[in-house]
């Protein structure tokens, strides 16, 4: 056999050409953008707030809103996250705060009205009797 048919039965690929382009072309598309990881972060610890409460929402909202600056900043993807991780870390806190307020209220009716006798009689007029008990 002789060289020169080797080279005819199997050509060479093209030479690339380095001037900034491929002789391949690619279906992907550029290259994704980065994930803000503090956005991601952000939404775990707001998750996990409905379990844990104030514990991991404070910490939430302090991601969120460090995870948004960095954003902004840097055009990273994760807005949507930085934001959910905020509203559900507010929404914690809110719950929470809501807590310690009727216990507060609890508290102090307790303290107000421990030591009123209630008759059974009394409540079965419904909502007249509950209101004159309070006042």
């Amino acid at each position: 056999m002789d060289e020169n048919q080797d080279t005819q039965a199997f050509p060479h690929p093209p030479e690339p050409s380095y001037q900034g382009s491929s002789p391949y072309v690619s279906n992907f598309g550029p290259a994704p953008q980065r994930m803000n990881t503090l956005a991601i972060v952000s939404l775990v610890l707001g998750i996990s707030g409905f379990v844990t409460g104030l514990l991991t929402a404070i910490p939430a909202v302090v991601c969120g809103h460090i995870s948004l600056n960095q954003i902004k900043e840097t055009n990273e993807d994760g807005y949507s996250l930085a934001k959910a991780g905020l509203i559900l870390g507010y929404i914690i806190i809110g719950l929470a705060v809501l807590a310690i307020l009727a216990a507060i209220v609890l508290v102090v009716l307790v303290v107000a009205f421990g030591n009123v006798n209630i008759d059974i009689k009394d409540l079965s007029d419904g909502t007249i009797a509950m209101a004159s008990m309070l006042f």
